[in-house]
C-alpha cells in the first residue's frame, strides 16, 4: 500500500528520527508491504522514489500498538462518518481532542484520506481500531480492503465482519469482486476484537445475517 499524503507522526520517535523526519520533504508519505509469514514493513516513499539523494530511511517493521483496553484505544472511522452512527456511540461518546477524554468518552484520531490508510494506521500502531460500516446505497469493493487486511494480520491484528467473521474475499461469484461483510468491517490490534464483537452485537441494529 501507498500512501503520498502520510503525515508524519513523532510522538514516539527519538530525536535523531524526529530530525529525520523534519529533513523529509512534506507529503513524501510511506509505502508498506506485507507477505505471509513475512510480517508487515514500512518506508517513507521518498526514499523510493528519489534515487539521487541519500536514502536515510530502512525498511522498518511494524506492528499493531498494545492497547487491550477499549475505553483507552484510539479509534479511526470514516471520515465522513458520525460516530453517532455507530453501535459503540451508545456507550461512549467520542473526542478528537487527546488532551481532553472526558469519563465515558474514546479518542477519534484522524487520518489523511481513504479506508486503506486507515489500515496503514492501525498496522503501524497509530491507531488500536478501525470501524467501517455498510451503508446499504454504496458497493464495498475487495480491492479498498485486501492489501490492508494482510499487512494488519502480519501486524499482529485481527480483521472481520462486525459479527466475528472472516471477510470474504472471494464471495461475488460474478467477478465484480464485490464483498459482502456483516453490518460492516472491523480492524484492531487483535487483543481488543473479540470484546469489540460483543459490544457491537450486543449495541447493534444492523447486524444481520
Amino acid at each position: 500500500m501507498g500512501c503520498p499524503n502520510w503525515q508524519n507522526d513523532v510522538s514516539n520517535k527519538s530525536t535523531s528520527e524526529v530530525q529525520e523526519e523534519k529533513n523529509t520533504p512534506p507529503g513524501s508519505g510511506i509505502i508498506m508491504v506485507a507477505h505471509t509469514g513475512c510480517g508487515t514493513w514500512t518506508k517513507r516513499l521518498s526514499s523510493v522514489l528519489n534515487l539521487t539523494a541519500k536514502m536515510p530511511y530502512s525498511w522498518t517493521q511494524c506492528y499493531v500498538d498494545g492497547c487491550c483496553k477499549v475505553e483507552e484505544a484510539r479509534y479511526s472511522i470514516r471520515a465522513s462518518d458520525a460516530w453517532e452512527s455507530y453501535p459503540l456511540s451508545a456507550l461512549f461518546t467520542s473526542t478528537t481532542s487527546a488532551d481532553s477524554i472526558d469519563e465515558g468518552q474514546i479518542l477519534l484520531v484522524k487520518s489523511c484520506c481513504g479506508s486503506l490508510s486507515k489500515y496503514i494506521m492501525v498496522a503501524s500502531g497509530r491507531v488500536s481500531l478501525y470501524m467501517q460500516n455498510v451503508k446499504v446505497q454504496k458497493v464495498t469493493k475487495a480491492w479498498d480492503h485486501a492489501a490492508g487486511i494482510i499487512c494488519v494480520h502480519e501486524a499482529g491484528g485481527k480483521v472481520t465482519d462486525w459479527k466475528g467473521d472472516q471477510i470474504n474475499l472471494a464471495a461475488d461469484q460474478l467477478g465484480r469482486r464485490n464483498i459482502y461483510p456483516s453490518g460492516g468491517v472491523l480492524v484492531t490490534n487483535g487483543s481488543l476484537h473479540n470484546r469489540l464483537v460483543e459490544m457491537i452485537s450486543s449495541n447493534s441494529s444492523t447486524v444481520s445475517q
